[in-house]
């Protein structure tokens, strides 16, 4: 009975044909799959102008790309065997900011894609949707974080328990959305270059 625990499996993202006989051994071992979440990415903040080709693919197959055919992979077999299920997209605040690197394009790129996916899978019963954490505290600590309204960053327990809502049945009915955990970041505009809302306007 596997009920309950965990197996590991490795994956290449950049090995694209690997994908369906992944899926196989997953099923082979646990029966069914009623999830897949997308959260294999790398990091690269370089910008324009100081980007190498290898930098900008790399990025690009781990982030977006492999997040696509894997995606297409769960959702043929789960539409072949008449199965619903739920995809979830870790994005990324950087989807909001102007694309200048590689990492930014690819959460642009994802963020793209969720909405698309969840319009297209949506009447087959696969619910798609993203969540974009903000910059993230590690190991659960509260950590100050002056360029955001909430005043700290994200915390782990705090992204995994709003993955959980989206991947559950509460969260059937969000379709094709990216939810927003940036302590308010993400709702700064040009008015928040003028204005400290902790005093009073002069």
């Amino acid at each position: 009975d596997s009920k309950g625990s965990i197996f590991g499996m490795t994956l290449e993202m950049n090995d694209v044909d690997s994908f369906a006989g992944k899926y196989d051994e997953c099923v082979k071992l646990l029966g069914r799959i009623d999830a897949l979440v997308n959260n294999a990415g790398l990091l690269n903040f370089k910008r324009f102008g100081n980007v190498a080709q290898g930098d900008f693919d790399s990025v690009i197959d781990t982030n977006l790309r492999g997040a696509y055919f894997l995606s297409q992979t769960f959702a043929a077999r789960w539409i072949k065997d008449e199965l619903t299920g739920n995809i979830l997209n870790v994005c990324s605040s950087s989807s909001l900011r102007p694309a200048r690197s590689p990492y930014e394009i690819s959460k642009w790129g994802l963020r793209a894609l969720t909405a698309g996916l969840g319009r297209i899978l949506a009447p087959h019963g696969i619910v798609v949707n993203g969540i974009a954490p903000g910059p993230t505290a590690k190991e659960n600590q509260f950590q100050e974080y002056s360029f955001c309204p909430a005043g700290r960053m994200v915390t782990e327990m705090e992204i995994a328990n709003l993955a959980v809502i989206l991947l559950s049945s509460l969260g059937r009915m969000i379709v094709g959305d990216v939810v927003y955990a940036t302590g308010g970041a993400g709702n700064l505009t040009y008015d928040d270059c003028l204005f400290n809302f902790s005093q009073e306007e002069k």
